[in-house]
This record gives C-alpha cells, structure tokens and sequence, in this order.
C-alpha cells in the first residue's frame, strides 16, 4: 500500500471514530436520507416516511474535529475566516456542510446521504408517483432533445428523479456524450461516454459550464443550477447543446 493510500486508511478511520457509531450506523441504514447536527449538540437523523428523529448527542469539540478532519481529506482548511466548508465526507461520498463559530454558536454539520438505489421512472408510475403520461411526456422530451428542469422544494426527490430521467435517457441515447457537472459526487450515470466534472474552492459552476463547451457534449447534466450560472447554463443548452438535464 502507498503511503497516500495508507494517509488517506488512517484520516477515514480517524474520521470514524469522530463520528461515532450513531452516526456510521445511520449511514449504512437505507431510509435514512440526512444527518444534523445543531449547535446544542443535538443530532437528528430524518428518516423516508418517518421525518426527523432526534438520535443522540455530539459534544462542540467532537463537532470540530469532525468537520477538520473533512476538511483535511478535502485538501482545504475551515478557520475563523472561512468557517464554511462544503464538499463530499470521505466515508461513502455523502454531500458534507460544516460550519464553525463565528457564524454558529457551536460547530454543526450536515450530511445528506448520496442516493444507494436507482428509481426508474416506471418505477414511479407502479407507485403512483407520476402517471403513465406524465412518465410518457418526459420520455417523449428525452427522445426530441428538449431540455428538462427539475426544481423542488429541499428533500423532495430532485436527485432521485433526475438520476431516473438520466437512466431513460442513457437506454434511448447510447451513443450520447454526456457531460456531468457537480459540486457533490450525487448524479448516477451508467453511460459509456461521460464525463464528470466537480466544482472545487477556486473553480465554481460557471467556471465549469463554461470549458463544458470545448468538451465536446451532445448533452449538458447539471446536479444543482444557482446565482449566475443558470444564465450560462442557458446559453449552453439554446447555442447548440440542447436535451439536457439540471
């Protein structure tokens, strides 16, 4: 084993034992869709179907040894100055937000779990989630290139039916190219020609829509569109990229 492989065993193991068996357990559970801590030092864990349980406690120090130690395996630092840090836990690549003092009274974080199955949009027609032609209209907008928006609320299934639609779309397009842009590893792509791109501290959405041109994409996936970028993503998807997804 190399020495980085061997760094990189220890910082996860280290981040473990941070965590606590609370928060590892939950991890590995299916239902469970996010982890909060908040500044008292309360954790709660939500739940599909169930909603928000509260599941134990983390004292403040133990918060911030957690969070130092993403931010570490992120290669970034979180201090007084930048209290904010953002990107994937190290442990099964859930999106990871931590945040320090001054901001907060106490350190909390969040840790939304990364989706473990994929739901096909039939899927959601047996489960009467969506209608046969509701299932049929997104399908039809697939085959003619149209663009697709999906919006929500927080917790509503944007990710999950964004992946189903990217499934349709890979088994009517294979020989597409696809482009994925993300700020946290969430899209599922089972095609042969993709390429995913990720956001980082010094190279934001924008940034990345942007050089998404000079990749050559027959179409442009988006995990999460905000601020400014949504006018370049625009841009992309009207000059000559369209049928894609955000």
């Amino acid at each position: 084993m190399d020495k980085n492989a061997e760094s990189r065993r220890r910082l996860i193991n280290a981040l473990s034992d941070s965590l606590g068996p609370v928060i590892i357990n939950a991890l590995n559970e299916h239902d469970v869709v996010e982890i909060m801590l908040n500044p008292d030092g309360r954790l709660f864990i939500e739940r599909i179907g169930k909603g928000m349980e509260e599941g134990g406690a983390m004292a403040a120090h133990h918060a911030q040894i957690v969070i130092g130690k993403v931010a570490h395996a992120l290669g970034t630092e979180i201090t007084v100055d930048r209290p904010i840090i953002s990107g994937e836990l190290p442990i099964g690549g859930h999106r990871f937000e931590g945040l320090l003092p001054p901001i907060v009274s106490r350190p909390i974080f969040t840790i939304r779990k990364k989706a473990s199955l994929l739901v096909r949009l039939d899927q959601y027609v047996t489960d009467q989630v969506m209608t046969e032609q509701q299932a049929v209209v997104i399908r039809d907008a697939i085959a003619a290139r149209k663009n697709i928006l999906v919006s929500g609320g927080t917790g509503t299934g944007k990710t999950t039916l964004t992946n189903a639609i990217i499934a349709d779309m890979v088994e009517a397009c294979p020989d597409h190219r696809l482009v994925i842009l993300e700020d946290t590893a969430e899209i599922q792509c089972a095609a042969r020609n993709a390429v995913i791109l990720h956001t980082s501290d010094t190279v934001d959405m924008n940034r990345l829509l942007k050089s998404t041109m000079r990749l050559r994409p027959d179409r442009i996936i988006v995990g999460e569109v905000r601020d400014g970028a949504a006018l370049t993503l625009l841009k992309a998807w009207n000059t000559g990229h369209p049928g894609g997804i955000a």
